[in-house]
Order: structure tokens, then C-alpha cells, then sequence
């Protein structure tokens, strides 16, 4: 999968790029990507699959979208609950929905 240079959040440009997020070890340090606000910086790891990769694109601009609305003084775990909420509950209810929708259009 080709990653696009970035994405437009909120009117943002948000650069994204592949990192190593290996430790010196070469063992994972337990997170696939991270958005930096002061450096509108989405990065993922470089070992990611294209499925793993995109998911993690979806997480990280759910915490860009965060931080450029002022949502983002929540404590860590918050702000990953509720980014864990949109990914979990509200997209799946959301995909169906529109599944649906499209069903009786046809």
C-alpha cells in the first residue's frame, strides 16, 4: 500500500511518515504510530502490514482531529478511550449504516 505524504485535518496539513518505533532491542515498544501536534506529524512503524498500517493512520488522525479541535487536555487514557470508542463502537455502526442505506437504494 502506498502511504500518502499526508492528510488535511480541520483545514491542517498533517505530514505522515514511517519510522522504526523498534526499541534499540528491536522489540516493539507497544505502539504502531504517533501523531506529534507541534509537529503535525502523523508516523507509523515501518514494519507495519498495509492493513495495520492504514488502521493506524485512522487512530492517529482521530487523536490530530483531537488536538486541533482542543480536545486534547484529556489524560492519556482518556483521550485513548474515547479514540478507542470511534474506532471500536462508531466506525463498525457507522459502516453498516451506510451499508444498509446503500441496500435499499438498489
Amino acid at each position: 500500500m502506498k502511504i500518502p505524504k499526508g492528510v488535511t485535518i480541520a483545514g491542517v496539513f498533517v505530514k505522515i511518515i514511517r519510522e522504526d518505533l523498534r526499541d534499540e532491542d528491536h522489540h516493539p515498544k507497544g505502539y504502531f504510530g504517533y501523531y506529534s501536534h507541534e509537529r503535525r506529524v502523523i508516523a507509523i512503524d515501518k514494519g507495519l502490514t498495509p492493513a495495520a498500517a492504514r488502521d493506524t493512520i485512522r487512530h492517529e488522525m482521530i487523536h490530530a482531529a483531537l488536538a486541533m479541535s482542543g480536545l486534547d487536555h484529556l489524560e492519556h487514557f482518556e483521550e485513548e478511550a474515547v479514540v478507542r470508542c470511534m474506532e471500536e463502537i462508531f466506525f463498525p455502526a457507522y459502516e453498516r449504516f451506510l451499508r444498509n442505506l446503500n441496500r435499499k437504494k438498489t
